[in-house]
């Protein structure tokens, strides 16, 4: 193990909740949607939070403010947030939106409903993961309806100017919800997910991305096994879903950590699953990776999933979530690096 990391508690718990989205913008940390009772979303809000002082604020919002959900995403390009996504309703099913990318802007408080210009676009979905670059919301896999084939295994790209969105070559393996992905040294970096059998592990998947004027073009994914045992413990972390994956900003690594290790016996929000608490970092160089003895007098947000996790100029930030106990969690952290 190497002692690298060390958590930190946001000076707050005020908002329980899980399958919730957060953005992180000038210290402040934008959380929406989401559930406090299983199925049932709880509220369309924007809720503001102080990574660093804790200080709380709902934010009213105006414009085309979206519908409750849970189960969508949230990703920030240039200081704007877009969330695309999630389920809700009385059916509690895949909001179809037709495409479209809801636009928060943060300094005005006001929301936009920005509708694609292309025509093609990703079917309706929940429990997808996204990340971005300086230009796009990237969105990748999840869970449909019974008639989508329940789930994916395709990327996207949605183009925040042009408002179009670009398919992406289809990633490796099952189709699957709960991954995380993460967009670091031009490149898009998969891990995890659950394929409606059992969680996935055992690999990283990557493609490279690149931008050319204003097209995006692609390789084909590349996936990266490593062993699960080695002489010394596990050689990397163990299968999951619902967990993190974000670069490291000082380190030029990836870092993954927490999420769910056997899915609830009901196989839905009513129960726990059986989670993790552990963090692992991930050297792209040498497909590498450690488990990290992090410092934890700070604050230990012990074993959870279905939580939100960002990235920050300070870190990556985590709030809520479920804990072994199927409690939503009201608290938050901030992973700093050493």
């Amino acid at each position: 193990m190497s002692t690298l990391l060390r958590w930190t508690k946001i000076p707050a718990e005020v908002l329980p909740r899980s399958s919730h989205s957060i953005s992180v913008i000038q210290n402040s940390a934008y959380i929406f949607g989401g559930e406090i009772q299983p199925r049932q979303p709880c509220d369309n809000v924007v809720h503001k939070i102080g990574i660093q002082d804790g200080k709380y604020e709902e934010v009213p919002g105006s414009g085309d403010i979206p519908p409750p959900r849970v189960g969508h995403v949230a990703a920030t390009v240039s200081n704007q947030i877009y969330v695309f996504g999630g389920r809700g309703g009385k059916a509690m099913t895949p909001l179809e939106e037709q495409g479209a990318v809801y636009n928060f802007d943060p300094s005005t408080s006001s929301w936009s409903l920005l509708k694609p210009t292309s025509s093609s676009f990703p079917q309706a979905r929940s429990y997808h993961c996204a990340t971005s670059t300086s230009t796009h919301l990237i969105i990748h896999g999840g869970c449909g309806g019974a008639a989508s084939g329940s789930r994916f295994k395709d990327l996207w790209a949605f183009d925040v100017s042009s408002r179009a969105w670009t398919q992406l070559p289809d990633a490796p393996g099952d189709p699957r919800g709960g991954s995380a992905i993460a967009h670091a040294a031009g490149k898009i970096w998969r891990f995890g997910g659950y394929n409606g059998k059992t969680e996935v592990g055992g690999e990283i998947d990557v493609i490279e991305l690149s931008l050319t004027s204003g097209s995006l073009s692609t390789a084909q994914w590349e996936t990266r096994p490593f062993p699960k045992e080695s002489v010394d413990g596990p050689a990397g972390p163990g299968s999951r879903s619902v967990c993190a994956l974000l670069a490291l900003e000082k380190s030029s690594k990836l870092v993954t950590f927490l999420g769910e290790g056997n899915p609830s016996p009901t196989g839905g929000h009513d129960a726990a699953g059986n989670f993790y608490a552990d963090v692992w970092t991930y050297d792209p160089s040498n497909n590498r990776w450690d488990e990290v003895r992090v410092d934890r007098t700070g604050g230990n947000p012990g074993e959870r999933g279905w939580f939100a996790a960002t990235a920050s100029d300070v870190g990556p930030v985590l709030w809520g979530g479920i804990d072994g106990n199927n409690d939503r969690l009201g608290d938050g952290y901030i992973l700093c690096e050493a």
